[in-house]
């Protein structure tokens, strides 16, 4: 697994860390950025200019309470790195600002198709429903990236219109595909999909079945919790660790505490992998634990634990699904509609109440 990296002011972090949690608290429900360590750090993550690090943040910043500078977020969608882009893209149409279709018009003349994609989708979202057409097609392409990226943009737009050819996707020769359609399906209110991720969780190809187990804790119920006992024995630290924070959200806290104490192991891997999948859990005795992290001196450990309690706090919800699409509407606009996907029969309405989203951490988007 490839190590996190991140530039952040030292400085400035670990005085904002020497807040007591009470402080930081008040400041993060104020909604100062500045005092609040988490938001900081990711803040300065999506200006460090590593890849990786700044896709993973902005994915963070799609089930934040609070999105981060938008002005920043539109220097990221130029960004070079393919994923870096599409994902900022996509943050940026999740909000429904409409002065924002300006440069989704001109990133949908972007040289690479999932930016292309993501930019049709913030066109749908802030005002052009016929864009939506795009999403719809590509998930019928034979570009197996593509399928993927429209049946999470699909997820993301909120609309029950395009359940039916999601469900079409739970045959899709990729799991990837199956998985992503599967989440998407629940987050639009289906339930369709469950046995699909059931199966994958046993699939030969490790990523699938971290991606299936992680996602297993979102759509499963208790009937899952003896499978995934036996994915927590898995020698995969990622697919062992993705099982006790599934069964976490089913209610079996058991093993939990085994998270907790790999956030005081001396390896950066197992920092990382812990402080993520507490993230999943919504367990919000964590965050004490991850508040220490805050501080470490390895700026690969501190941005996991920054994703991690945001994402705690974010929780509304066992699986979390806040949507920045509820922001308040710029003053004197009214909030674009969601969109229909074209081909559907189902009037363009939100498919979930206000404050959701489905999660996009990194390790679910191949």
């Amino acid at each position: 697994m490839n190590g996190w990296l991140i530039a952040v002011a030292a400085a400035a972090a670990l005085a904002a860390g020497c807040q007591g949690a009470g402080a930081r608290q008040a400041a993060s429900a104020s909604g100062d950025p500045a005092a609040d360590v988490p938001y900081a750090i990711l803040v300065e993550t999506l200006r460090a200019g590593q890849p990786a690090l700044a896709a993973s943040a902005a994915e963070t910043f799609l089930e934040a309470d609070r999105p981060p500078p938008i002005e920043l977020v539109e220097l990221l969608a130029d960004a070079g790195d393919v994923r870096v882009r599409t994902t900022a893209v996509a943050l940026l149409a999740t909000t429904r600002r409409s002065e924002l279709a300006p440069l989704f018009r001109r990133k949908a003349q972007d040289a690479t198709p999932p930016v292309r994609l993501a930019a049709a989708f913030g066109l749908a979202m802030t005002g052009d429903p016929s864009q939506a057409t795009a999403l719809r097609d590509a998930l019928a392409s034979p570009d197996v990236t593509l399928r993927r990226t429209a049946a999470w943009l699909l997820g993301l737009m909120g609309n029950p219109s395009a359940i039916g050819m999601l469900r079409l996707k739970l045959d899709d020769p990729d799991a990837v595909v199956v998985l992503r359609a599967a989440e998407a399906l629940h987050h639009l209110g289906a339930k369709e999909g469950l046995d699909e991720v059931r199966s994958l969780t046993e699939n030969d190809l490790h990523q699938v079945r971290y991606y299936a187990t992680r996602l297993l804790g979102r759509l499963g119920t208790t009937a899952d919790i003896p499978r995934l006992e036996r994915l927590a024995q898995s020698r995969y630290l990622d697919v062992k660790f993705a099982a006790i924070a599934s069964l976490a959200q089913l209610g079996d806290l058991k093993r939990i505490g085994m998270l907790l104490d790999l956030l005081d192991s001396g390896d950066t891997e197992v920092h990382v992998l812990a402080s993520r999948q507490l993230g999943d859990t919504a367990y919000t005795p964590a965050i004490e634990r991850l508040e220490k992290l805050l501080k470490s001196r390895d700026p690969t450990v501190r941005t996991s634990a920054a994703e991690a309690i945001i994402r705690i706090r974010s929780a509304q919800t066992p699986w979390r699904s806040r949507i920045l699409a509820d922001q308040p509407a710029l003053p004197g606009a009214a909030p674009a509609p969601t969109p229909m996907v074209p081909g559907t029969r189902i009037p363009a309405t939100p498919a979930v109440p206000p404050r959701r989203t489905p999660p996009a951490a990194r390790e679910t988007r191949p």
